[in-house]
């Protein structure tokens, strides 16, 4: 308990000098529009928040300034979820809850999302697709291989994978999920992007990220938290507020540099210093929350309207969360290009 407290509390620390921008949260997000690129682009600085920090040695604007090396050659090293989490594993009032197996499918469905879009978005990036990242050696030697609770080769969703459960039944404890074939890098029960992203250097990770830089040839990684979760309308047995139906879609990213590249960085300024860290380029944070409909008839409760009331506006308000989400990353890319 104690370690996690300090943990806390350097987090909490990190926070300090830190300049933000965008993400004032006015907009009115309508699940059913459809968006052209132009309209996430110019939606992106109403939702999503960039920030930055000057490392401890160093500042981001001669780092990244001109005479530096261009970040161009990038890829997603680690993707975590948090997807309808429980605590104890019960069910609650929630209503929909989603196995070990569908967790993961639809983390593998989230992390397509980013690849297809930085793709799309994005075509003069060099950037390295997953399946390439486990190429690497150093890729297998940190961390431990993720669990693969789908145990099979499909990618769909399935009944058994999400469903209603009443009140006190049993569902997973599993909260953090990773893509199978991904490493598990995270620390007793937080999250590597809780240690790694954010506007801050880290230590935590840093040799693995390092070295799978190297064999890559990296400039520079992003890493991402996403959450799903969704609320049934019920009363809080706390605070007596009557709480509405909907969907909760959040999106933390970081773009990190690998201590050897910010050590030649640092060459360059004619600064002979080695701080022994990861730093973070820029972060990015973002949510969305838009109506549901979950209670519904005894009837009704089935795989068909789970799909049509909850996946399906939950994975459009993704796919939209996380293409402002990479249009700020990119726009910020190409200040170093």
């Amino acid at each position: 308990m104690l370690r996690i407290f300090s943990l806390l509390l350097i987090l909490s620390s990190c926070s300090m000098g830190t300049i933000k921008s965008g993400g004032n949260r006015t907009y009115v997000y309508d699940a059913q529009s459809e968006y052209t690129s132009e309209d996430l682009k110019e939606m992106s600085s109403k939702i999503v928040t960039t920030s930055k920090r000057d490392p401890k040695v160093g500042k981001l604007d001669d780092l990244f300034g001109p005479g530096q090396k261009p970040l161009k050659r990038v890829g997603i090293v680690i993707f975590e979820s948090l997807i309808q989490p429980t605590r104890g594993g019960l069910a609650g009032a929630d209503l929909v809850y989603v196995s070990e197996q569908g967790k993961q499918l639809l983390t593998e469905k989230l992390l397509n999302i980013w690849e297809q879009s930085i793709e799309i978005l994005a075509p003069e990036l060099d950037y390295l697709p997953s399946y390439k990242m486990k190429k690497s050696p150093s890729f297998h030697k940190y961390g431990k291989l993720e669990d693969d609770y789908v145990k099979s080769a499909r990618t769909s969703l399935a009944p058994d994978d999400i469903f209603f459960l009443e009140s006190g039944k049993k569902t997973t404890t599993t909260t953090l999920v990773n893509p199978r074939g991904m490493r598990d890098m995270s620390f007793v029960l937080v999250p590597a992007t809780e240690l790694m992203s954010g506007p801050k250097w880290s230590e935590h990770n840093k040799h693995f990220l390092n070295d799978v830089a190297r064999d890559l040839k990296l400039d520079a990684f992003i890493i991402v938290m996403s959450e799903l979760s969704w609320t049934a309308a019920h009363t809080d047995k706390h605070s007596g507020e009557i709480l509405p139906e909907e969907i909760v879609v959040k999106i933390e990213a970081s773009t990190l540099i690998p201590l050897h590249l910010y050590h030649e960085r640092l060459e360059k300024l004619k600064n002979n210093e080695k701080p022994n860290v990861t730093i973070s380029y820029r972060s990015y944070e973002g949510e969305l929350k838009i109506p549901a409909f979950i209670s519904v008839p005894e009837e009704s409760k089935n795989f068909d309207m789970i799909e049509n009331e909850i996946l399906s506006p939950a994975l459009k308000t993704y796919k939209d969360l996380s293409q402002m989400t990479i249009m700020r990353i990119i726009e910020d890319l190409k200040k170093t290009w």
